[in-house]
């Protein structure tokens, strides 16, 4: 049994069309003001939101790639598309983090002024752009949502802390040491969150058993349908991190309730997002 669960990438696709021309209009206004402030803070960001654009366009072509029906070559569909893209992503804006790192830990010893009117000015620009990306993200459910979601709770993060230093900046001639001290913490705070959301990618890439799925209480409510006598060559994976995929073969009494016991299997498994199920008579 087969059931369709496309709409899941094509709303991610739409989200991540809408972030996307939301980044590459940021982008222009990063870049500037970057430049114009002398900010390491922005200045990092600006690479930070040059390798946002360039990931959530992937991310977008990916999910594009997952709707696609299955076929002879693809007999699942494209779905793992969409969990190969997070994991690129992660890796992607990792090594951007750790970019940002490079260029941060310098300037703690060696802390340049900076112009905090214009600081302020770029962290409300920045603070709305990303808050409306991170809403339109809220509540995806892909894993390529999911990092590009990380990825903006960053951006909001760091704007947040640019807007208070740029107001600290104000009053106190010392505080260009907290400039690269946020960078580096908002790095850090980039590289765990995303590091998880790749180890979680990975898992999936590796067929591990989704942990939405309780095995144990399956297998006693599988048994306790009436006709089964046992069954074997039980294996579960997931398609994308939402979506996960049933195979067994079940040893039964009588023939006849073969259809009966697979409706029964078949409702037991609907509410672990099973979306294929084969089954085996024995």
């Amino acid at each position: 049994m087969r059931i369709d669960t496309h709409h899941h990438h094509k709303k991610a696709g739409e989200n991540l069309a809408f972030v996307f021309f939301m980044n590459l209009t940021f982008n222009i206004i990063v870049i500037a003001g970057g430049l114009a402030t002398n900010s390491m803070a922005i200045l990092a960001d600006c690479i930070h939101d040059m390798s946002d654009t360039i990931s959530i366009a992937f991310a977008w072509f990916l999910e594009h790639v997952a709707q696609k029906d299955s076929t002879d070559k693809y007999s699942y569909g494209y779905q793992r598309f969409s969990i190969l893209g997070a994991v690129i992503i992660s890796i992607f804006v990792i090594i951007m983090a750790l970019l940002i790192l490079q260029e941060a830990i310098p300037r703690l010893f060696a802390p340049e002024s900076v112009d905090a009117n214009g600081m302020l000015l770029m962290a409300i620009v920045g603070l709305v752009f990303k808050s409306i990306s991170v809403y339109r993200l809220h509540g995806g459910e892909t894993f390529n949502e999911k990092a590009i979601l990380l990825h903006q709770l960053g951006d909001v993060l760091e704007w947040i802390t640019i807007l208070i230093l740029s107001l600290v900046l104000m009053f106190w001639d010392g505080a260009p040491y907290l400039d690269p001290f946020v960078s580096i913490g908002i790095a850090l705070w980039l590289i765990f969150n995303l590091g998880m959301n790749l180890y979680k990618s990975v898992e999936v890439l590796l067929q591990k058993t989704p942990n939405h799925f309780d095995v144990k209480e399956f297998k006693v409510n599988v048994l306790n349908i009436e006709g089964i006598k046992s069954f074997d060559d039980f294996h579960v994976w997931s398609l994308d991190g939402i979506d996960s995929v049933l195979t067994l073969k079940v040893s039964i009494d009588d023939w006849n309730n073969q259809e009966k016991i697979k409706n029964d299997i078949y409702n037991i498994a609907s509410k672990y997002h099973i979306v294929d199920i084969t089954i085996e008579f024995d």
